[in-house]
């Protein structure tokens, strides 16, 4: 939270330096002070500010690009007149630990079309997930994995995803 008051005073700054306290000049002054905070991270105590905010970044793009693609396989397999929907229910054993990353794993997955987080175990160590569209079991899981590989940067201090063969 630090980095985050810390780049709201810039902006502020900015916008009173300039003379006018709008919109757009304290978008400018965030920018702005975004940039001087990742200059200067060590000195300013903003590094993990700036991590998860890149990371935060990257997750969007990367959610973005996934929903496009699945709505365009999904619209396909709905095109065709006998799709190979191959529907299967998957167990997925998660790296995130927390209600909150987990269900923000579960919910990003469930809003990706073809995808739809049913549960955890008891121990809320495996998600299981209902896929269609996709070859197998091994292929769904992959699409799960990309999906929680791209949230661990977001949502840990470091950013150490696991390397799966």
């Amino acid at each position: 939270m630090r980095g985050l008051a810390l780049n709201l005073l810039l902006a502020v700054t900015w916008a009173l330096f300039a003379g006018q306290v709008a919109v757009r000049e304290l978008l400018v002054g965030f920018l702005v002070g975004f940039g001087i905070l990742a200059l200067f991270p060590r000195a300013l105590g903003s590094a993990g500010y700036v991590r998860r905010s890149v990371a935060t970044l990257r997750f969007t793009g990367f959610f973005l690009k996934e929903l496009s693609l699945a709505n365009v396989q999904v619209a396909l397999l709905a095109l065709r007149p006998r799709p190979p929907l191959n529907p299967m229910i998957v167990a997925y054993p998660m790296r995130l630990e927390g209600e909150t990353a987990q269900t923000l794993l579960a919910a990003t997955i469930t809003l990706m079309p073809g995808t739809v987080a049913m549960g955890f175990d008891d121990e809320r160590r495996v998600l299981y997930a209902h896929a269609i569209g996709l070859p197998g079991a091994a292929e769904a899981r992959d699409s799960i994995r990309r999906v929680e590989d791209a949230l661990l940067p977001v949502l840990t201090r470091r950013a150490t995803p696991e390397v799966h063969p």
